[in-house]
């Protein structure tokens, strides 16, 4: 009968460690994914900025005279 006893001790000290292990995971999950979230966002809005600074300097460039021909017809 005691033997039985330290069997069920050992079960409750591996599910305590269990509930441990589980809270730890569960604090840690929620950092990572807030991490991972802001790191797409900054390269959303890079690749948005370098699209935007791509169209301002397209605009930048002085227009080119165009020679307009007039045919004496």
């Amino acid at each position: 009968m005691r033997d039985a006893g330290l069997g069920v001790e050992r079960i409750l000290e591996r599910l305590a460690r269990l509930e441990r292990l589980s809270r730890a995971l569960e604090q840690r999950e929620p950092e990572r994914h807030v991490k991972k979230a802001i790191k797409e966002w900054l390269l959303a809005s890079r690749s948005v900025i370098d699209s935007l600074i791509d169209t301002l300097e397209e605009e930048q460039d002085p227009p080119s005279p165009r020679k307009i021909k007039i045919s004496s017809e």
